[in-house]
């Protein structure tokens, strides 16, 4: 059985769970806390799911891994080139270190894991899997899951938790029961038949309901009973997982229970970015752009209307325009300046030119108050303020994050320069619930402390403290360390941490998408989840 058992909660947060778990609504979980130490996992920024997991299972932060967002950032381009997948991830995870320790380990659906990786064990890939690719290494491995399911996206455009849209409601409700409980069923049978000293599985549930149906876990009046009960019954039904899979793995194994990030309600006020930059004369607008566009639709075939139906031919002056901005997730905000030595028409010379700009959004961005003189931002940041490492200079020149009560919406510079207004309601795809920074970690076993809530740890302490589980010396270049507080002192005194100078090897190269089709099919499912444009 496993030795380390990890069971990621996507999108689980303390505010959810520790008064249902109080209350008697989540009996394993419960237990866990009452025999481990748990608290805050704080993620990356963005808190979002493919930098935070990639974070969780390399010990880095985006600048050190290089995965940002859903979309691949290229700073010397105007469009993204294209989606982000595991061929992005340019360092080792926790599996392939463990793996060349000797150890036997397990990967399902942790993202990103598409393409695959192979692993010294098995892989089961992740929510960015085209339908009809392979899914598992080893291949064979996917006749014992027959009619596995990875994912389950909710009908776009329906808002969810509106009483008047219960019939579909309810149906994802049940489709994401049936996922969690069937995805429970495989890990349990991959145990019996494939064991491994470490496991880590994701369940995607948790977050897919947030989403949708925030109105109904954070503690007010529910709007259906009927709705209200397939949320509890989906949330039973990831406490049953929790439960079997920690039973299964044995009273000798460490349980790690985390989240890649929190949530809570969705913003109630949208802040257009590229508005503000238009309006302090750093981003320049065509005039008339909508008679443009009109003449462009009317007055050209539609063969040609492709090349000229652009933002930069229509809306944008971009030689003229020092910055602009684009979202990475709905509270995080990307800047991008214009440099001359980057971009084709870039207009601000490096070095003095640059800091002045990024000085002048990092101050007036910092400063910008909401309606009712709130700040809108709770962090504005140049990237190297953020992030360190190799990759650092593909991450956006600015990178604002919003308080709780602002958001940043898709599509941001045709939506916000389309406004006049800095802030307008805030309205995304019909979701009630938003993602924060603030996720979970738990862990027990006989090595860790009973200690109940305790302080908080990054998100990238989880992999050196797996691995210093496992008995696997930690890579130096891992950020964070490990979270030793809450392990037990003769555990410690016996094994004390162990670093290794390995660096963070060249991983193979991958070969990505195997067609632009299966990329567009991914895509249209993360716009259906919220997670793209």
């Amino acid at each position: 059985m496993a030795k380390v058992l990890i069971i990621g909660l996507d999108g689980a947060t303390w505010r959810v769970l520790e008064p249902w778990a109080r209350a008697g609504r989540l009996p394993h979980l419960a237990a866990l806390m009452a025999r481990g130490s748990w608290g805050t996992l704080r993620s990356t920024v963005p808190a979002l799911t493919l930098p935070a997991w990639s974070s969780l299972m390399t010990g880095r932060n985006p600048g050190a891994h290089g995965v940002f967002a859903f979309r691949r950032l290229a700073p010397d381009r105007y469009d993204s080139p294209g989606l982000a997948s595991a061929s992005d991830l340019r360092t080792s995870t926790l599996w392939e270190v463990a793996g060349r320790a000797g150890q036997r380990v397990g990967v399902i659906n942790v993202p990103p894991s598409y393409p695959i990786r192979p692993v010294n064990g098995f892989v089961v890939s992740c929510l960015l899997t085209p339908p009809g690719e392979r899914f598992t290494d080893p291949p064979e491995l996917a006749r014992e899951l027959d009619g596995y399911r990875i994912d389950l996206q909710p009908p776009r455009g329906v808002v969810l938790d509106d009483p008047a849209n219960r019939e579909p409601a309810l149906a994802y409700l049940d489709g994401l029961r049936a996922l969690t409980r069937g995805r429970a069923a495989a890990v349990l049978h991959l145990m019996r038949t494939r064991p491994t000293v470490l496991l880590g599985v994701v369940f995607y549930a948790p977050d897919r309901v947030q989403h949708c149906f925030w109105t109904y876990v954070e503690g007010g009046a529910a709007p259906d009973a009927d709705v209200a009960a397939g949320v509890a019954a989906v949330y039973a039904a990831l406490d049953e997982a929790v439960g079997e899979l920690t039973a299964a793995a044995g009273p000798d194994a460490t349980v790690i229970l985390v989240s890649d990030h929190g949530f809570g309600p969705k913003p109630a006020h949208a802040v257009h970015v590229n508005r503000w930059l238009a309006d302090a004369g750093l981003l320049r607008q065509r005039p008339l752009w909508t008679l443009r566009r009109k003449m462009i639709r009317k007055l050209l075939p539609s063969s040609w209307r492709g090349r000229f139906d652009t933002l930069d031919r229509i809306l944008v002056q971009r030689p003229r325009s020092r910055a602009w901005a684009d979202t990475l997730e709905p509270g995080t905000a990307a800047v991008w300046i214009h440099v001359a030595d980057r971009y084709p028409y870039g207009c601000v010379n490096p070095g003095a030119e640059y800091e002045a700009v990024r000085t002048e959004i990092v101050t007036g961005l910092g400063a910008l108050r909401g309606p009712e003189g709130e700040p809108v931002f709770q962090a504005v940041q140049r990237r190297e303020e953020l992030y360190h490492g190799p990759y650092v200079a593909e991450a956006p020149d600015v990178i604002a994050v919003c308080t709780p009560r602002f958001g940043v919406v898709y599509h941001s510079l045709r939506r916000d320069l389309g406004q006049r207004a800095l802030f307008s309601p805030f309205h995304e795809e019909g979701f009630s619930g938003a993602h924060d920074a603030m996720g979970i970690y738990l862990l027990a076993g006989p090595q860790v402390q009973a200690l109940g809530r305790h302080r908080e740890y990054p998100i990238e302490s989880i992999a050196p403290t797996a691995l210093h589980l496992l008995g696997v010396p930690i890579p130096r270049s891992m950020d964070a360390p490990a979270c030793t507080s809450v392990l037990d002192p003769d555990f410690l005194r016996r094994a004390p941490v162990r670093f290794t100078d390995e660096a963070p090897d060249a991983t193979a190269p991958s070969p990505g998408w195997r067609s632009p089709e299966d990329e567009a099919v991914v895509a249209a499912r993360l716009q259906a989840l919220g997670y793209l444009e």
